[in-house]
C-alpha cells in the first residue's frame, strides 16, 4: 500500500512539475532569436505579445498576438495577423530527440491582399530583399531562399486555420473595390515529404454571401513549393469547377473546366435582360510568379485555350479564344440565333431569325477590335467591323456595316406588321460610323456617319398611284389596271448622319411613269421632314392635263412636277402638297407667257387688235374653256 502511494505520489509531483513547465520554461530567447529571422525571410516587421510552452490539448508552443505589418509604401496598417498560433508536437518522438509535428491551429487569422492605383500589389515586396553583388549579373532567385519553403519542409499531420479572414482591396478602380472571403475554415492533412496532402476550405465570399468552396489533393511534397499535381473540385455559391494541373519552376499550369455555368449563380451582378447558361467551359492557363506589377489582368496570365457553348433559349454560340501576351482573340459561330433569345431588351413585334453568324474579335487594355461580323438574314448577308476604345471612360468608336440582297418587305414586316402601307424589294445599304460613349445621350450628340442605301425592282404596297393622281387632278380611267400597289424599279439616297439626325441627299426613285427626286431629315426621335417632287411621266401628264385644269396649272416642260412635303413621324407619315412651291411654279408660267405676249407687241410681230385672242388663248392654255 505504501508503495502504491508512493509511485502516485511520485506521478502527482511529476505531473505537477511538467504541468508547471509554462511558467517555469521561459522561451522569450527564441522569440528574440525567431524575430529577426522571420523579418528577413519575409522582407516585412513582425509583432507577437507572447511565445509560451502549452502541455494540454497536447504538447506544443503557442504564439499569441502575431503579426505581419504592410509594406509602409502601401499603408501602415497589418498585412496579416492572428490572435493565436499553435505548434503542437508528438510527444514519444520529442523524448528519442526527434522533433515531429502533429498539429497547427491558425486562430482568427486576417490576411489584406491590396492592389494600389498604379497595379502593383503588397504582396510584390513580400520575401527576401535582393542583394545582388556590386558588378554580378543578377540571377533568378533560388527556391532555397523562398519564404514558403517551410511549407514544404514541414513534417505536420494536419494544419488547420479557424475563423480565418481574407480581404482583397483594389484601389485601381473608380471607386476602389472591396471583397472578403470570411468565416474561413481550413484542414490539410499529410502535410509531409513525398506524401500528398489533402485540402477542404470553406468561407463566405461577401459583400455578395456566397459560400465557397475547394477540396482536392496536390503533391507529392517536395523541398519546394513546386506541385508536379494538383487536382481540386472548387465551388461559389452553386457554380462548380474543376481545377487540375502543376506549379512548377514558378509557373502555374492549370486547366479549368467546369459542365454549366449560370450567369444568374455569378458573384457579380451582369446587365442582363436573361440568364444565360455557358456549358462545357474549359480554360486552360499558364502563370508566372512572381506576377507582372503595373499591367493590365490581360498581361498578367496566356489563356491558349479558350472554349465553351453559350446557350441563349432554343439558340446556342460556340466560343473559342486565346490570350496570349496580353491580345486577346475570341471567335463567335453559330449556325441559327433569334432575338427574342438574346439576353439584353430588344423591342421588336416579331423574332428575327440569323444563322450561319460568324464573328472574330480582338481585345488589349487599349482597345477591343471586331475584326469581322457576319450572318445571313431576310435571305441577305450582313458584313460589320469595328474598333471601341477601353482605356477612356467615354469610349471612342468607329465601325461599318453593309448589308446586301436584304429582302426589305421582310424586315418592315419584322419591325412594323400589319402596316397599312409597306416596301418591299431588295436592298443594299453601306454605312460607316464614328462616335464618342455609348449611351443614347452621347449617340444623340456624337453619332457621325455616311453612307449610301439602294433599294431595287420593289414596290409601295397598300398605294396606287396612278389612283391617286385621279383622285388629286379629279381624272378617271388613267390605269385600266386595278392594282393595289406601286411598282418601282430603284430608290436610291446617300445618307449622313449628324447632331442625332439622318440626313437623306440625291434621294430618287423611278417607277414605270413616274420619278421622285428630292432629300430631308429624319431625327432620332423619328421625326419626318422630306421635300419631294414627284414628276409624272410625258404621256402620264398629257392624259391627266387633258381632262384636269390643275393638271395643267402643274405643267413644266412638257411634265406635270409636284412639290411634296413629308412630315409627321416614321410611325404617321402625312404627305401633303407644298402649295408655295406650286404658286411659284404656275406663277413662272403665266411670266413666261405674258413676257412673249409683250415682247411680241414690241416687236411688231402681235398686232394690238390680236392681244384679245391671244389673252383668250393664254386663259384657255392656263384654265381650259
Amino acid at each position: 500500500m505504501n508503495i502504491l502511494l508512493s509511485v502516485a505520489l511520485v506521478l502527482i509531483f511529476l505531473s505537477g512539475i511538467v504541468l508547471a513547465l509554462p511558467f517555469f520554461v521561459d522561451l522569450g530567447p527564441y522569440q528574440h532569436h525567431l524575430t529577426p529571422l522571420i523579418e528577413k525571410a519575409l522582407n516585412r516587421k513582425i509583432q507577437f505579445q507572447s511565445l509560451r510552452l502549452t502541455i494540454w490539448p497536447r504538447f506544443g508552443v503557442r504564439a499569441n498576438g502575431f503579426a505581419v505589418l504592410d509594406d509602409p509604401s502601401f499603408n501602415a496598417a497589418r498585412f496579416a495577423s492572428l490572435s493565436s498560433l499553435d505548434v503542437g508536437f508528438k510527444l514519444l518522438p520529442l523524448l528519442g530527440g526527434e522533433i515531429d509535428v502533429e498539429q497547427i491551429i491558425l486562430r482568427d487569422p486576417v490576411m489584406t491582399i491590396v492592389k494600389r492605383k498604379d497595379g502593383v500589389w503588397n504582396l510584390s515586396t513580400l520575401g527576401p530583399a535582393a542583394s545582388p553583388s556590386a558588378g554580378h549579373p543578377t540571377t533568378e532567385p533560388s527556391h532555397a531562399h523562398d519564404p514558403l519553403q517551410v511549407l514544404g519542409l514541414f513534417a505536420v499531420d494536419r494544419v488547420m486555420i479557424s475563423g480565418g479572414r481574407l480581404i482583397y482591396r483594389d484601389e485601381s478602380v473608380n471607386p476602389p473595390a472591396e471583397h472578403r472571403l470570411e468565416d474561413m475554415t481550413l484542414l490539410t492533412t499529410s502535410v509531409r515529404l513525398g506524401q500528398t496532402p489533402t485540402v477542404h476550405l470553406a468561407g463566405t465570399l461577401r459583400p455578395q454571401n456566397l459560400s465557397v468552396g475547394l477540396d482536392g489533393h496536390f503533391g507529392p511534397l517536395v523541398e519546394t513549393l513546386d506541385m508536379n499535381r494538383f487536382d481540386f473540385t472548387a465551388n461559389i455559391g452553386t457554380l462548380g469547377f474543376a481545377l487540375t494541373g502543376t506549379l512548377t519552376d514558378r509557373t502555374l499550369h492549370l486547366t479549368a473546366s467546369s459542365e454549366s455555368i449560370t450567369t444568374t449563380d455569378l458573384p457579380v451582378r451582369l446587365p442582363l435582360a436573361k440568364p444565360v447558361e455557358i456549358r462545357n467551359v474549359l480554360a486552360v492557363a499558364k502563370i508566372s510568379f512572381p506576377l507582372k506589377q503595373g499591367v493590365s489582368a490581360l498581361e498578367m496570365a496566356d489563356l491558349p485555350d479558350i472554349r465553351m457553348d453559350v446557350v441563349m433559349g432554343r439558340s446556342t454560340a460556340q466560343v473559342t479564344g486565346t490570350v496570349l501576351d496580353g491580345l486577346a482573340t475570341i471567335a463567335v459561330a453559330s449556325s441559327s440565333i433569334t432575338t427574342e433569345d438574346l439576353p439584353i431588351e430588344i423591342n421588336l413585334p416579331k423574332s428575327i431569325n440569323l444563322t450561319n453568324l460568324q464573328a472574330a474579335a480582338q481585345v488589349t487594355a487599349q482597345d477591343a477590335r471586331l475584326l469581322r461580323l457576319t450572318f445571313d438574314v431576310f435571305e441577305g448577308r450582313v458584313f460589320a467591323q469595328g474598333r471601341l476604345g477601353t482605356s477612356e471612360a467615354i469610349p471612342p468608336f468607329n465601325g461599318s456595316v453593309a448589308a446586301h440582297r436584304i429582302q426589305l418587305g421582310r424586315v418592315l414586316e419584322a419591325i412594323r406588321p400589319g402596316s397599312a402601307i409597306a416596301v418591299s424589294g431588295t436592298a443594299n445599304m453601306d454605312l460607316a460610323v464614328s462616335g464618342r460613349g455609348l449611351l443614347q445621350s452621347d449617340l444623340h450628340r456624337a453619332l457621325e456617319g455616311s453612307g449610301r442605301l439602294d433599294v431595287q425592282n420593289g414596290r409601295f404596297d397598300g398605294i396606287n398611284l396612278t389612283r391617286e393622281l385621279e383622285t388629286l387632278f379629279h381624272v378617271v380611267g388613267l390605269s385600266a389596271e386595278n392594282l393595289s400597289y406601286t411598282p418601282f424599279s430603284a430608290v436610291e439616297s446617300d445618307v449622313l448622319i449628324k447632331s442625332g439626325i439622318v440626313r437623306a441627299r440625291n434621294l430618287r426613285m423611278d417607277g414605270q411613269d413616274v420619278h421622285v427626286a428630292g432629300g430631308g431629315t429624319v431625327s432620332f426621335d423619328a421625326a419626318v421632314n422630306l421635300g419631294l417632287n414627284v414628276q409624272l411621266s410625258r404621256s402620264l401628264s398629257r392624259r391627266i392635263a387633258h381632262g384636269s385644269t390643275f393638271g395643267r396649272l402643274a405643267m413644266k416642260e412638257g411634265r406635270i412636277v409636284l412639290p411634296v412635303i413629308v412630315a409627321g413621324t416614321l410611325r404617321d407619315p402625312s404627305l401633303e402638297l407644298d402649295m408655295k412651291a406650286l404658286t411659284g411654279t404656275v406663277q413662272t408660267q403665266v411670266e413666261d407667257t405674258v413676257r412673249a405676249t409683250v415682247k411680241g407687241l414690241l416687236d411688231g410681230t402681235v398686232k394690238p387688235q390680236d392681244l384679245q385672242q391671244q389673252g383668250q388663248e393664254l386663259l384657255n392654255e392656263l384654265f381650259g374653256r
